[in-house]
């Protein structure tokens, strides 16, 4: 009988299944033989394993299934089938219950009370109404409904209607004349007064848009209709009498809705329409119009509300803007708010604690069409938002001079100024926004562009970021004193109170005239742009001259932390949605909307900071220590070279080929030509020693490995060869050589070994491996097992194989870093100066010959590894960890620092003191050839290597001729460059460790400020409603502060929550600088070159730009 595929059972199984019983599948016993060797001994030990989980299975009744007779496959020929996702299990499922679902939903088309008599008992009155919003509301009579309905005067009422048989959707005023289904002042119940009507009125709720009736009291004379609707929660469309009024639900769904998910006003009105009626919408009033003023309003109320104006907030925050309506950053420096006690006395080399940073960028997409719109539809924040006041910015930019181009200097070729496309603001008065964020990704302004992102557009945002963060009389206390000499700079009351770190994708055109600019237009700012260190954003330079890299880059800023200013364009996706509706709005609508949702952005920042805080202190430590690791490696490596690297000034410096100079940038004078490359590698390679042939256990020893080499190398070509059947004629003529000399090897081996005579002779008689000698086993004590050196007597021979094998290894490293180094700088060579068919041959075919001896040279380190691991070697020994290709990886030093350079760590080949150490003797050059004897690693050095992603220096100059020495000189340069950037690397991501714990820090205090400032505005208020609603969001900033709290001890800070009344962090910093396990012996006894102002280059900018 044929056997049965798993299909075909299936099939057969599932025809007589039924689904009264579960069986299940039986099972057979599963083992699983473990073989231990310990010595010449071998041990096997059979384990039993757990049984399978029973699948359950449904079937009718018991039955024998036969196999098919037209199947052939064996159950394991077809792979089982793929488990079902969760969704589709799911969707399944609902598919099942499809009908049964369908008959739940029409069942409540109808109701089998009707026409019965109503739980009044009134004669007369049976079940005609029901309600649509009401979960259990139970049929009635229409008066019963008017009556439970006197407090909820938006729900649908649904009346039977007995002649066509189905309910009917009326409003409840149209369920018996002369009613009207909102009655004010009384309750809920209609006012008595004789000259009290019911009017008719449209009402907009979540559920629709209702036509119906309101009741105002007049008992007291002429009612204030604006105050009765209020207290009964609904928003009147004009102040005068009104006849349409929105719930303060509806309003605040909308309000959420638009700021998450962008939906219009038009759209939501519209589905409110379909609400109403989804069959004739176009029978609907269409209160769209009136909904766009209306929340206009309410979001100016609500940003009242929340920012504490109503309350009279500015009489506790005096130091900021009268009536400032924005959403402050809680982790930013305020001295009034949250910075600790004593941070006056933060010393300068830590400055970044109390460091403020901000970023600038444009935004092209948020622009407004020209449109014959109302001028005096102005923004109703008034300037004391982000955006500044309308009239006074359009009177700025009106008395600016017109057409002058900015200069850019070498980076002209950037678009953001002067080279916008004018066709794509074609009809639009405004062509975008510019927005300064902080570091946080808190917005503190915006405004408004006119074609292209003009410098003085820029101006005027940063002074509204000032302009708002104080008062005019707090900005002219913020000026700063005289410095004295040997004592940290004087910090500036109400003002940021260290440098400011400003990002910004033009800074290095920007901030050339950026002081003389003020001084000028704004100069009570002056002093925070004199106070200004200017960086490039960490993506956006690399669009830039190579010389900006070193200049703004905050990779290589002291104080910057891991400020890479790329956050600028995070809020960008929000407005990006937002912007198809604003740019068809009134400047002042559109401003309105921007505004709101920067509100909304920020508090959302606000609300999630503690969590954020805490992942990225937690992933600024981690990264730190990674990268202190590596460096402190690097001061081991170049332990001869670092007291001379530590004493140079990290300062960049401008060349006389006006070429910045930098310890961050190798010297591109000295670079040599692809040629000279090759043509020094292939001698260097080929001069290596090679030791004559003795008649002595080490020489034997010797020849064994090197003819192991030759057999792999011969086994790379034969596997590189185009042609497997027919082989290159060079390829038999080695093999020819191969034969002979492993022949001549074997005479040697026969005195040496004389116990393994009877082992090869087997291999011999066999004749497996006589055409292909480079797979014949030589049966050295490494091809052994222990057992088998034990029997043959080979341990102590093993011994000397294994340090023959530790010098191999140490010799292939150095081959493969200076192959590796060449490989990666003639492949940047040729892309940047091949041209031309011949010229790229030839290149490609130089490079594919040294990776084929690179590669070879990593097999020669793998199988050096592995038969030390037969010696006796530890696989997990560190000394010799497996080494690939990606092990060879260093980030480039030729090139300018590179996006996500911070995260990325140099391979083991470059990193670990291990075998890598023994790649070069102190006080010798790379190039000269090493030994087969083990070196210790503690006495060599590493070398430089390129990565292999990026392209070679696009500044490129074909070299001269060189030396040797000057070769090597050229290759060496690479390791400063290296130990410098991994040194910046590791002070960068150690200045955002401190950071972010003094970010943490100042949230607490402002969640703990504001929470006590709201509950003094509580105590003020006359009012039950202020001070409940103050009451509440101290509650609110109270809850904060514990979360952010507990994470911040979570994160291992808790020391740092009640700070000693006589420390500041700062102390602590240095405390914990000062710790065993952060120090690098090899700069115990130097010191880092010291400058008055290491931050600002020695470089004069202006001259650049000129």
């Amino acid at each position: 009988m044929a056997p049965q595929s798993f299909k075909g059972f299936k099939a057969a199984l599932e025809k007589h299944s039924n689904r009264d019983q579960v069986v299940e599948r039986d099972q057979v016993a599963r083992t699983a033989e473990q073989t231990i060797m310990s010595g010449p001994e071998t041990i096997k030990t059979t384990l039993t394993l757990p049984q399978l989980p029973q699948p359950l299975r449904i079937q009718e009744t018991p039955v024998n299934v036969a196999p098919s007779s037209d199947t052939t496959d064996a159950i394991n020929d077809e792979p089982l089938p793929k488990s079902k996702t969760q969704t589709s299990e799911t969707l399944e499922e609902f598919q099942e219950k499809l009908p049964t679902l369908l008959q739940h939903i029409l069942d409540h088309e109808a109701s089998p009370n009707v026409g019965q008599p109503c739980a009044c008992q009134v004669p007369n009155a049976n079940r005609t109404t029901r309600c649509y919003d009401c979960q259990f509301y139970e049929i009635s009579c229409s008066d019963c409904f008017i009556r439970s309905h006197a407090n909820l005067p938006t729900h649908w009422a649904e009346v039977w209607d007995s002649d066509r048989g189905f309910f009917v959707r009326h409003d409840i005023a149209t369920l018996k004349p002369d009613i009207s289904s909102i009655n004010l002042g009384h309750a809920g119940l209609p006012c008595l007064s004789r000259y009290a009507t019911n009017l008719v009125f449209h009402v907009i709720d979540t559920n629709g848009i209702h036509t119906t009736k309101i009741r105002f009291c007049i008992c007291k004379g002429n009612p204030n209709r604006v105050d009765q609707l209020m207290r009964a929660r609904l928003f009147p469309a004009t102040i005068n009498q009104p006849t349409t009024a929105f719930s303060f639900q509806v309003l605040h769904q909308f309000h959420i809705h638009h700021l998450e998910s962008k939906e219009s006003a038009y759209d939501f009105i519209g589905s409110l329409r379909r609400l109403t009626d989804n069959a004739f919408p176009q029978h609907i009033a269409d209160p769209s119009s009136q909904f766009r003023m209306v929340m206009r309003i309410w979001r100016l109320l609500t940003a009242m509300k929340r920012s504490g104006q109503a309350h009279g907030i500015d009489s506790y925050l005096t130091h900021r803007r009268e009536g400032n309506l924005i959403v402050h950053c809680p982790a930013c420096p305020d001295p009034h708010i949250n910075m600790e006690p004593g941070w006056e006395r933060t010393p300068d080399d830590l400055g970044h604690l109390q460091q403020t940073q901000l970023t600038a960028d444009g935004n092209h997409h948020s622009n407004k069409y020209r449109k014959n719109t109302d001028p005096d539809d102005i923004s109703l924040y008034e300037g004391k938002a982000y955006f500044p006041n309308d009239l006074e910015y359009r009177e700025y930019v009106k008395n600016l001079p017109k057409n002058i181009p900015e200069k850019l200097g070498d980076c002209d070729h950037l678009n953001a100024l002067n080279k916008q496309d004018r066709k794509k603001f074609k009809n639009m008065d405004i062509t975008g926004i510019v927005c300064i964020q902080c570091s946080h990704i808190f917005i503190k302004s915006t405004v408004d562009l006119q074609l292209g992102e003009k410098f003085t557009n820029t101006d005027y945002a940063i002074s509204h970021v000032v302009m708002c963060r104080l008062r005019p009389e707090a900005r002219s206390r913020a000026k700063p004193g005289p410095k004295k000499p040997g004592q940290a700079g004087p910090k500036r009351l109400g003002s940021p109170p260290s440098e400011i770190y400003r990002s910004y994708d033009i800074a290095c055109g920007f901030s050339v005239n950026a002081a003389s600019r003020f001084e000028e237009k704004f100069p009570e700012e002056l002093d925070f742009i004199e106070g200004m260190t200017w960086l490039i954003p960490l993506v956006h330079v690399q669009n830039h001259k190579d010389n900006c890299t070193y200049l703004f880059s905050s990779a290589y800023i002291k104080g910057a932390g891991h400020f890479h200013g790329e956050t600028a364009e995070m809020p960008w996706v929000e407005l990006n949605q937002l912007a198809p509706q604003t740019r068809q709005m009134n400047n002042g609508h559109r401003q309105d909307t921007i505004i709101d949702h920067h509100s909304h952005w920020n508090w959302a920042k606000t609300s999630n900071m503690a969590a954020t805080l805490y992942n990225e202190v937690e992933r600024a430590k981690e990264l730190f220590l990674e990268k202190h690791a590596t460096f402190k490696t690097l001061c081991a490596l170049y332990a001869d070279k670092v007291t001379m690297w530590n004493q140079m000034d990290r300062r960049p410096r401008m060349g006389d080929d006006r070429e910045v100079q930098s310890v961050y940038r190798q010297n591109e004078k000295k670079v040599p030509s692809q040629s000279r490359i090759y043509h020094s590698l292939l001698a260097e390679l080929k001069s290596m020693p090679k030791p004559t042939l003795q008649i002595t256990v080490p020489s034997f020893l010797n020849e064994a490995l090197l003819i192991s080499a030759n057999q792999r190398e011969i086994l790379a070509r034969i596997k590189a060869s185009k042609t497997k059947s027919e082989l290159p004629a060079s390829l038999e003529d080695l093999r020819d050589r191969l034969r002979n000399r492993i022949d001549n090897w074997h005479k040697l081996q026969k005195d040496i070994m004389p116990q393994v005579g009877d082992v090869v002779a087997q291999q011999a008689i066999s004749g497996k491996f006589a055409d292909s000698p480079e797979r014949e086993v030589l049966y050295i004590p490494s091809d052994f097992s222990v057992a088998q050196r034990i029997k043959y007597g080979l341990i102590e021979l093993g011994e000397h194989e294994r340090r023959f094998h530790e010098g191999a290894a140490y010799d292939s490293v150095v081959k493969v870093r200076i192959l590796r180094k060449s490989v990666d700088a003639m492949r940047r060579r040729k892309k940047k100066q091949d041209r031309g068919q011949q010229n790229n041959t030839r290149s490609s075919g130089q490079i594919h010959d040294l990776e084929a001896i690179r590669d070879l040279h990593i097999d020669d380190y793998s199988a050096a590894r592995s038969a030390m691991i037969s010696l006796g070697l530890s696989p997990n020994d560190p000394t010799f960890p497996p080494l690939t290709l990606d092990d060879t990886f260093r980030k480039p030093t030729h090139l300018k620092r590179a996006v996500g350079d911070s995260r990325m760590t140099d391979g083991r080949l470059w990193t670990m003191t291990g075998v890598t150490g023994g790649t070069r003797r102190v006080g010798s050059s790379s190039a000269a050839g090493p030994s087969t004897s083990r070196v210790s690693p503690s006495q060599v050095f590493g070398t430089q290597i390129i990565q292999k992603k990026h392209g070679w220096i696009w500044r490129f100059k074909p070299g001269k001729k060189m030396s040797d020495e000057e070769l090597q000189e050229w290759m060496d340069d690479g390791d400063r460059v290296q130990w410098f950037r991994t040194e910046a690397e590791m002070q960068r991501w150690r200045e955002e460790w401190e950071f972010k714990q003094a970010d943490f820090m100042r949230t607490i205090a402002t969640f703990q400020r504001m929470s006590s400032v709201w509950g003094e505005l509580s105590t003020i208020s006359s009012t039950p409603g202020p001070v409940a609603y103050a009451n509440k969001q101290s509650a609110m900033y109270q809850e904060m502060e514990r979360r952010a709290k507990e994470l911040f001890s979570k994160a291992g800070y808790s020391h740092l929550i009640d700070l000693d009344d006589r420390k500041i962090l700062a102390d602590y910093i240095r405390e914990e600088r000062a710790k065993e396990e952060y120090l690098i012996p090899e700069l115990s006894n130097t010191k880092v070159s010291t400058h008055a102002d290491t931050q600002k280059p020695m470089i004069d900018l202006k001259s650049m730009i000129a």
